[in-house]
């Protein structure tokens, strides 16, 4: 089967990074129909460079966020199959070439998505096999979202089928996701691979309100979808269960807020994440100075051990430069 597909860009004050990612799908093998950018409302050189480096540009007076740039490169695309990408991030060389070999092994797919790497690792050396695949449901992809903005080829008719992309500022694929997976017919649809397509900007200066926000993106959305993720549960079992998977994501939240040097004391009360009374109690033990530093100390001790235990020519496990996605 021959691949037909396009990349879309949705792009805001780029101007220093959008010419690398329009080159980097541009040299792939099969090459995309065309790269559409939208600048969102850009202020630098964006657009220009954009069309500079053999780009279509839609170029957008208003920021209207990502979301919205999103739907109009979907409306505005042709191919059966597309992939978005940010605009600071790369296509590894070779990435189309399996892009075509997963079409080919799951024709029916509606998602197939990769791994990536961060653009400061070393990108992999040699062809990349494509590796093995597995299926997502929306039952995993609630508890935990494995694909990664940027390494998603997706097939166009379904996602339009499904109203494509919400019209919000944060947790947008994530929010595609969840949807896409509700539908009926996406049942064995949904295939996941690890195998690096991308090369993934990291932003060292990312402020903690942003971390607040997701939070509370996140649990709106898992919330809202639990009682289609977890159907065929009982009720009590349902409410446990996404409790649970609240907790977590507080738990994350403020590993990722602490991260950033702030202070537990300002991080979103666990009783804002998680309802009820026990789990929401627990967490705030476990947010304290101490326990924190206890926990901090154990991680390290059982990293510093599996370094030790690696071996020669291995990787360390969790030490690997693949980008983990949100959720």
């Amino acid at each position: 089967m021959t691949l037909t597909y396009e990349v879309l860009v949705p792009a805001y004050q780029a101007e220093d990074s959008i010419a690398a990612a329009v080159a980097s799908a541009l040299a792939q093998r099969p090459a995309p129909e065309r790269v559409l950018v939208y600048s969102d409302g850009s202020t630098d050189r964006t657009a220009e460079r954009a069309r500079a480096a053999g780009a279509e540009v839609i170029d957008e007076a208003e920021n209207r966020g990502v979301g919205h740039a999103r739907q109009v490169l979907l409306g505005r695309s042709r191919a059966p199959w597309l992939l978005v990408l940010d605009s600071d991030d790369r296509l590894l060389p070779g990435a189309g070439r399996l892009f075509a070999e997963a079409v080919d092994a799951h024709p029916d797919a509606w998602v197939l998505g990769f791994g990536a790497v961060t653009d400061t690792a070393a990108a992999p050396s040699g062809a990349p096999a494509l590796g093995p695949a597995r299926p997502v449901d929306l039952r995993g992809l609630w508890q935990r979202n494995p694909f990664i903005s940027s390494s998603a080829l997706i097939r166009r008719q379904p996602a339009v089928g499904v109203g494509g992309f919400p019209a919000v500022r944060r947790l947008v694929d994530y929010a595609f996701w969840l949807v896409l997976a509700g539908d009926p017919a996406a049942r064995g649809r949904l295939w996941n691979r690890t195998t690096p397509v991308t090369a993934r900007a990291v932003h060292g200066g990312t402020i903690t309100g942003n971390v607040v926000g997701a939070v509370q993106a996140e649990r709106d959305l898992l919330v809202g979808h639990a009682d289609a993720a977890l159907v065929g549960l009982p009720g009590p079992v349902r409410a446990v269960v996404t409790r649970g998977r609240l907790g977590v994501l507080w738990w994350r939240g403020l590993s990722r807020h602490l991260d950033y040097g702030r202070p537990a004391s300002s991080y979103l009360p666990a009783g804002d994440v998680v309802p009820g009374v026990v789990l929401p109690g627990l967490l705030r033990v476990l947010a304290l100075p101490s326990v924190q530093r206890t926990v901090r100390a154990a991680a390290r001790a059982a990293r510093g051990g599996v370094r030790r235990h690696a071996g020669p020519g291995r990787t360390p496990v969790g030490r690997t430069p693949v980008v983990a996605s949100e959720g």
